[in-house]
């Protein structure tokens, strides 16, 4: 289901961009760094008992928040001067914990699409944006003469509130300084939050 939808909002994100040049109307495309701090869990077992969960010796589950790095892609449609509807896919890779061992790395990757306002002004406008979607979180098996931890791979739900500043250089171009997203996700059974910052280039077609 959740792979139905992420196909889906990669079907939107390229229908408002060709709809708006269509009609000569305005679309921004961002491109830019994303940087945030998830919750990764991953499941730890002694080396001696190398499958999870055929052991006598219970496994361990680590959860970490370590700086995980990548890039952001996001699409606006404008419909007013003010209102738009965003699509934003983003991709960030990092280690996956942060005690023993540290060579397990994990990927995360989020598609979301939702409401945006802006308020422009003449050089710096701000913006303000409710996104809802998938996260895909992904974790590679690892380990070293002690221990070892078990790859996972799963969608979840995963929404994101915030806003941005851009500085506008020129009709076509600004410069995002910054965006800050407050990031809930649903992996397992609990919800997780996490900080996103971004920045990058805008471009309006």
């Amino acid at each position: 289901m959740q792979r139905l939808f992420a196909v889906f909002l990669g079907l939107v994100f390229f229908a408002l961009l060709a709809s708006s040049l269509a009609a000569q109307e305005r679309v921004e495309i961002f491109v830019g760094g994303s940087y945030s701090f998830p919750a990764v869990s991953v499941v730890e077992q002694p080396v001696y008992c190398p499958v999870e969960g055929m052991c006598n010796t219970p496994s361990t589950t680590l959860t970490s928040r370590n700086a995980i790095r990548g890039w952001e892609l996001s699409g606006t449609r404008h419909f007013t001067s003010s209102l738009g509807l965003t699509v934003d896919a983003s991709g960030n890779y990092g280690q996956a914990t942060s005690g023993f061992p540290t060579n397990a790395r994990a990927r995360e990757y989020l598609i979301l699409g939702g409401p945006q306002y802006r308020m422009p002004h003449k050089h710096f406008s701000a913006y303000v944006h409710a996104l809802f979607g998938t996260v895909h979180q992904s974790v590679n098996q690892s380990g070293n003469s002690f221990f070892v931890t078990f790859p996972s791979s799963q969608w979840a739900f995963a929404g994101a509130l915030g806003g941005g500043i851009d500085y506008k250089v020129s009709t076509d171009f600004s410069f995002r300084i910054v965006q800050a997203d407050y990031l809930l996700t649903r992996i397992g059974s609990n919800f997780q939050s996490a900080p996103r910052l971004s920045a990058g280039l805008l471009i309006r077609f």
